[in-house]
């Protein structure tokens, strides 16, 4: 199990011909009603229902991060609103509504009432208020979502809700869009003696390179993750923030940053420990394990990569800081001709130099280096002479991942990204994806 997994989670999916493949295409993730919990549970925020313990309304939240794309589609905009709004003590999240095959992206105020109309539906069938509905799309930019069909299968999809295994993968399949397989995590912790779950869902193939803001198109990465510990909205959101910097925003299939890109995060509180803020211990263990799922879900989105047969990573040290060695690992494992080689098993480490000199950020080549799984190809600027059939080099070539160091001077500075080869594949599947 994965979203379901946290108590408090039900998920469906459905078929509302969005996809002209016919597979399913719509999925719902519902925080259910409000019930009591065991009593003694309390915590900040913490109402009373039967039995005088707290309830998953009173202690619910939601958080969320979204690309950074100047063109985004309706539901971005929408959940910006609505994050805006969670932030100054608006309502968490009862329900998200994500549809693939259409992205509902340069749709214009038409693909926003689409959106909303969308919302609610699905809150007339739980019965909540439409600003607890998020909207999510994935697909095809510039077509309008097919709304009639959509809310003709929100009853059904609101009476098949369950919690299991099966519901997991369903919803999982329903946001697919050229990915291969669905992608789902879980973890879980111990917090005073009680068992807190975090269970996720993520899609994303190609189109592939997020930038998500709060943190400082066709295919897109969507990610969905589910908790039932007890935290306080701002919380949660600065912990997703922090998750996603390290994660999703470290892997790149294509370098293109999608117009959808989002990932959102839903707490039941359902679990009976106290409500958790930032810095408390609490908090912190949390925070960890949120960032180990996210990069799990994101090391499947880049090995899933359209056409990608192996993954690479760079690693770049001593920088004069963090952004800078970040920038330069992202134009390497962005760089068409490193791709390639890693493809075709070349060690072409010229091109793995000249793309992070292609950064924008200065650096003294006389100090650099290379290393290819642990093999030094380049030193203080110049090669070290190891030949291209050298058994070692071969090896550290066919690995996978492909491990790449290089450092470029002696700053404190250091980052990473994780990319993946680009093969014929690749070109076949977006040269015919929309014919």
């Amino acid at each position: 199990m994965s979203i379901t997994r946290p108590l408090g989670f039900r998920a469906a999916a459905t078929t509302a011909g969005i996809k002209p493949s016919g597979k399913s295409d719509l999925a719902l993730i519902v925080c259910d009603d409000p019930r009591p919990l065991v009593a003694g549970a309390g915590g900040a925020g913490g109402g009373s229902g039967g039995g005088g313990g707290a309830s998953i309304q009173a202690r619910r939240s939601s958080a969320a991060v979204f690309t950074r794309n100047a063109v985004v589609g309706a539901p971005v905009e929408i959940g910006r609103e609505w994050r805006g709004a969670a932030l100054r003590g608006g309502p968490a999240l009862r329900a998200v509504l994500v549809n693939s095959g259409c992205s509902n992206a340069a749709t214009g105020e038409p693909g926003t009432q689409d959106a909303r109309a969308t919302m609610q539906a699905v809150a007339a069938a739980l019965r909540c208020s439409a600003d607890e509905v998020l909207p999510s799309s994935t697909g095809i930019i510039g077509h309008r979502l097919p709304v009639d069909r959509m809310v003709a299968k929100i009853p059904g999809l609101v009476a098949a809700l369950a919690r299991d295994k099966d519901a997991d993968e369903a919803a999982a399949r329903a946001i697919m869009t050229t990915d291969l397989v669905p992608k789902s995590a879980h973890r879980e912790l111990e917090i005073a003696g009680h068992v807190v779950h975090l269970g996720a869902i993520a899609k994303g193939s190609g189109m592939i390179a997020p930038r998500l803001d709060g943190a400082g198109t066709h295919a897109t990465l969507l990610g969905f993750i589910t908790t039932d510990a007890p935290i306080a909205g701002l919380a949660l959101q600065h912990a997703l923030e922090d998750a996603c910097r390290e994660s999703f925003e470290r892997v790149s299939v294509d370098g293109h940053p999608s117009c959808s890109d989002s990932v959102v995060a839903m707490a039941s509180g359902a679990s009976p420990v106290k409500m958790m803020h930032e810095g408390d211990p609490e908090f912190i263990v949390f925070r960890a394990a949120l960032l180990s799922l996210c990069q799990e879900l994101a090391t499947k989105v880049v090995r899933d990569g359209e056409g990608a047969t192996r993954l690479f990573r760079v690693e770049v040290k001593g920088a004069v800081d963090n952004a800078s060695a970040t920038a330069m690992a992202r134009c390497v494992v962005d760089s068409p001709l490193v791709k390639c080689a890693i493809h075709g098993k070349d060690p072409n480490w010229g091109r793995i130099v000249t793309a992070a000199g292609n950064a924008g950020v200065r650096f003294d080549p006389a100090e650099a280096g290379l290393t290819i799984g642990g093999v030094e190809v380049y030193r203080s600027g110049v090669p070290t002479g190891v030949a291209r059939n050298d058994p070692k080099l071969l090896a550290a070539m066919i690995a996978d991942p492909v491990d790449c160091v290089l450092t470029v001077g002696f700053g404190r500075g250091r980052g990473w990204m994780i990319g993946c080869d680009l093969s014929k594949d690749y070109v076949n599947i977006n040269a015919d994806y929309t014919t």
